[in-house]
């Protein structure tokens, strides 16, 4: 009899004479032994390959320093530009509405043509407001015949009473004739002044002189005073507004305690366009919101651009730029700084390469690219630039100088490059 364990047949012993009984024990130990050794020797050369596989694909052995880039800090006077995200709109703002209802029968302007003021930009269909002028001049016609004939009568009446032909009642009667047809009279002139203005509301206008935006309506289009036609924006000066948070306000604002000392106490800022260019004239800050947004703990500022050649335009986008004088202060590339738990940390180094995660305070200004340090380093220390999520607390690394880790990296990156290359010819 016989049975399988894990693989394994093992033989029974079975009692048959004692001489089968010797030798069917010899046969079955043999065969247990040779089959323990064949299953050790196939472990171990698993093991092995596992082994080599690991260290194939990337395994650092163990002990090996990573070479990795540590900059010198230094304490320095410098100017540093803080950002601000911005949005243009025109010293004047117009959206065109029409004054009165009607058919478009023409459009006389095109988007972005430059328009006087009173320059005419839409015609509507005037036919049923002609007519309306037309009737109400009749009306006042009316009202001045009806007014002459009032006067002569209270004329004549005045000689009838004074010769006793007529009563005083019926003289009282004509001269309230009289006012009645004085005031017929001046609601003709009223009707008549309310339908030339609203015939000539048919043209609509450009109430200021500037740039014509996307026009919404075309020929054959029934509009009135609720549609919004189209937009001329006054762009000789431009309103550039950024937002800024309360922190960096009082930092900014030196103490100032009206608004116009605040205004007074920003330098004049410069503006870089959606295409990174700066643009050539610089701001004055001229306005702050007296209230802080409760939603985004935010205050608004407006700078004032002058904008000779229209180069700026309403609805536009940028990058308001504000320079802050720093004398004897710490500057870090913000790519060098840990964040954990709302916390800011770098990796000092020391003069062995011993690693020492560090936590530092910076300032709330910055131009996005990096930290003023306020506390936490000083002249002299060392920190590590790059490779910040490969290292911890208390890791020895040889430091390089940024150039070097450069060229380290360029040379790595050309010979993947060629080994890349060499592997997609064959």
């Amino acid at each position: 009899m016989g049975g399988k364990i894990c693989g394994v047949h093992v033989y029974q012993l079975v009692k048959t004479t004692q001489c089968d009984h010797s030798t069917q024990y010899i046969m079955t130990r043999r065969h247990l032994i040779a089959t323990s050794l064949y299953l050790m020797l196939t472990i171990t050369g698993f093991s092995i390959l596992l082994s080599s596989c690991s260290k194939g694909q990337g395994t650092k052995p163990q002990g090996e320093v990573q070479e990795l880039p540590v900059r010198p800090l230094v304490a320095s006077d410098f100017s540093l530009d803080n950002s601000y995200p911005a949005v243009f709109y025109g010293e004047n703002d117009a959206e065109i509405h029409p004054k009165v209802s009607g058919l478009i029968k023409k459009v006389y302007i095109d988007e972005g043509q430059r328009v006087r003021v009173g320059e005419p930009l839409f015609q509507l269909d005037d036919v049923t407001y002609r007519a309306s002028a037309s009737q109400a001049s009749a009306s006042l016609s009316a009202a001045e015949a009806s007014l002459a004939t009032a006067r002569l009568n209270y004329k004549n009446s005045q000689d009838l009473l004074a010769k006793n032909i007529i009563s005083q009642s019926n003289f009282d009667e004509v001269a309230n004739a009289l006012k009645s047809a004085e005031a017929n009279l001046e609601m003709a002139k009223a009707n008549l002044i309310s339908a030339r203005e609203s015939l000539s509301y048919c043209t609509v206008t450009s109430p200021v002189a500037g740039v014509v935006g996307a026009v919404r309506y075309t020929s054959g289009n029934l509009v009135g005073p609720e549609t919004a036609l189209t937009q001329v924006s006054s762009t000789g000066l431009v309103y550039v507004y950024f937002s800024i948070s309360e922190r960096q306000f009082l930092a900014l604002s030196k103490g100032g305690t009206s608004e116009a000392e605040l205004a007074k106490n920003f330098p004049p800022l410069r503006l870089r366009l959606a295409d990174g260019s700066i643009y050539p004239e610089k701001g004055i800050v001229k306005g702050i919101t007296g209230v802080i947004d409760r939603t985004t703990g935010s205050i608004s500022l407006r700078v004032d651009f002058p904008n000779p050649n229209g180069l700026l335009r309403s609805g536009g986008t940028g990058t308001i730029l504000v320079p802050t004088q720093t004398q004897g202060a710490i500057l870090i590339p913000q790519t060098s700084v840990v964040e954990m738990l709302h916390k800011k940390f770098v990796y000092t180094v020391d003069k062995d390469g011993k690693l020492t995660f560090t936590e530092i305070t910076v300032s709330p200004i910055d131009d996005g690219q990096n930290y003023t340090v306020t506390s936490g380093l000083k002249a002299g220390d060392q920190i590590l630039i790059a490779g910040t999520t490969g290292v911890k607390e208390g890791d020895i690394i040889k430091p390089l100088t940024e150039e070097a880790y450069a060229k380290q990296q360029e040379a790595i990156k050309q010979q993947m490059m060629g080994t890349g290359a060499s592997a997609g010819k064959h």
